[in-house]
């Protein structure tokens, strides 16, 4: 059994190559493709199994989450705790089909960067919609991991990086923690913070409106409520051509029925078509689908759409839509990422290996 604590995993993670990030990616697209492929097979013929989580509440109001899954190859669950006194705690075991553990992780890193490569299976295939413009909503791993994984991935086509969060003590923290070293390593790219609270009113809607209207791609990663801006500051910067601009509109902070983090308008732009990682999930989770009234024909499983079609052909935009894609993560994310840098883990010297298991 090998053991990854969190500084291993974010080891790894950190120093991963292009070439290392693209074979994640095709991993977990592949995964995409299963998962989707299999939903109108009987359950015991399904390669991959994905049961409902389950949840523990003590007499302590510590919460716990047990996610399982499996891929026939391999099996693994997702345990995390929420606690009064520690946050959120995690680990990922991964068994063998005979049941073998194989190894443990620890979870935050790996379901930060998992969702973030989810968004880029479907970011680098929409090859026609410009990037120069990155705006990122949040201040935790999640933006971080877009961030990171959008200057792996197309590095030559950004060339602004802006953070908008709510609070200004975590924006800050990003800020030495994350920020600093991006602009130590990419020199050529601007990357600009802009935070509500301390912020005039007046003058962060003016800011907020302007980063929206210019920017390519909107990344959201927040836990939010209420929208982070409202759909008119999309089109607040008239083009130079009849047909509106394009953007890339991803959001994955919202995970329950009362979280927004954009408007109907939004989440409708792309002609009533919504990408989304499952179907179900989305649609009994997402608090901006269930607002907008959203029926599961307007939903587009990725994994579908990469099935149809292939490993790497681009996906064409209509003229004057964008590209929303929800996600709310799924196990089979966890397993077959988990797998992987344990790979990894296991090749670079990184973590501990313990027999007996």
């Amino acid at each position: 059994m090998h053991i990854l604590s969190e500084p291993d995993v974010s080891r790894i993670l950190r120093n991963l190559t292009p070439e290392q990030c693209h074979i994640l990616l095709d991993a977990l697209s592949e995964a995409l493709v299963t998962v989707s492929a299999e939903t109108t097979k009987p359950e015991p013929e399904r390669l991959v199994h994905q049961p409902l989580r389950t949840t523990i509440t003590t007499k302590d109001q510590n919460l716990s989450l047990f996610m399982p899954v499996s891929n026939t190859a391999s099996t693994g669950i997702k345990i995390v705790t929420a606690s009064q006194r520690e946050g959120i705690i995690g680990v990922i075991n991964i068994f063998s089909p005979e049941g073998r553990l194989l190894g443990l992780l620890s979870a935050a890193e790996v379901t930060a960067f998992r969702t973030a490569l989810a968004t880029m299976t479907l970011f680098t295939r929409c090859t026609s919609i410009a990037k120069t413009h990155i705006l990122i909503f949040g201040s935790g791993r999640q933006a971080e991991w877009h961030a990171r994984l959008a200057l792996l991935l197309v590095p030559r086509l950004v060339r602004r990086i802006t953070f908008i969060n709510r609070g200004r003590r975590r924006l800050e923290e990003m800020e030495r923690e994350v920020i600093a070293e991006l602009r130590r390593s990419y020199p050529d790219i601007v990357f600009a913070t802009l935070t509500r609270e301390g912020t005039d009113d007046a003058e962060y809607e003016a800011r907020l409106r302007e980063e929206v209207a210019s920017s390519d791609v909107i990344f959201s990663c927040t836990p939010s409520t209420e929208p982070n801006f409202p759909y008119g500051y999309l089109s607040s910067t008239p083009t130079t051509t009849s047909a509106p601009k394009q953007r890339f509109i991803s959001l994955i902070g919202s995970y329950k029925p009362h979280m927004c983090e954009v408007d109907t308008e939004t989440i409708l732009s792309g002609r009533g078509k919504i990408y989304v990682d499952s179907r179900e999930a989305c649609l009994e989770e997402s608090g901006e689908l269930i607002k907008a009234q959203v029926r599961g024909e307007q939903l587009v499983e990725i994994g579908e759409l990469f099935g149809r079609l292939g490993k790497s052909e681009p996906i064409e935009v209509p003229e004057g839509c964008n590209v929303v894609f929800k996600c709310v993560g799924m196990g089979i994310m966890d397993l077959v990422i988990g797998k992987k840098l344990l790979d990894i883990g296991v090749e670079k010297g990184l973590g501990m290996n313990v027999d007996g298991f």
